[in-house]
């Protein structure tokens, strides 16, 4: 699971659960889990797994299918419910997603937006509606938190907002023993620096 919700989308702060989070003995520290709702189009179902869209949505009949109009951006073009979708309803996703950053834009200036690091993405749950759009629901917890913000969180409570919903970048790795490959000019610049002799 590899949620982004970028650009900018409308989301209903749902509910703030302020926490607290033990740390060895004796310290304690702030911590806060938002439990936001979406609606997005039904493409956004790719970011679980490519096969829920043709799962749960499908070509409308003809006497179903909207005309497109002018100037009018289409939602979907899989915009029906299939029986599949009709019978489960809401599915429930297992796996959470960490390091996510979600901001919370607020005026126009940008003073008030509010930006939540090291996040978990949790409790996600996505239920398919008629004509392509998808409900998300979802919780993000993070300990990354001052007090300043949990009082600037605490008043967005059943409020609308802009979020993004930013994930961490992949880490790459590589071996060990892996061989560095260089250039030659990338070589002949290492060899200057480290005063090794050029063959």
């Amino acid at each position: 699971m590899r949620l982004e919700f970028v650009p900018k989308h409308k989301a209903v702060i749902a509910a703030i659960d302020i926490q607290s989070l033990k740390q060895g003995q004796t310290d304690v520290v702030p911590a806060v889990v938002l439990h936001l709702k979406c609606t997005l189009a039904n493409s956004t179902l790719a970011l679980l797994d490519k096969k829920l869209l043709p799962f749960l949505f499908q070509k409308g009949n003809g006497a179903a299918t909207q005309q497109a109009l002018e100037g009018v951006p289409v939602v979907s073009d899989m915009p029906q419910l299939t029986d599949i979708a009709v019978a489960v309803g809401a599915l429930h996703w297992a796996g959470e997603q960490t390091g996510a950053t979600l901001k919370i834009y607020q005026g126009v200036t940008g003073d008030q937006d509010i930006t939540l690091s090291d996040c978990t993405v949790r409790k996600v749950k996505v239920e398919p509606k008629e004509g392509g759009a998808v409900e998300w629901d979802l919780q993000v917890y993070t300990s990354d938190v001052d007090q300043e913000t949990i009082g600037a969180l605490g008043v967005l409570k059943s409020l609308t907002r802009d979020i993004e919903l930013i994930p961490a970048e992949p880490v790459s790795q590589k071996r060990i023993d892996e061989p560095e490959k260089l250039t030659p000019e990338a070589a002949l610049k290492k060899s200057v620096k480290t005063g090794a002799a050029v063959v």
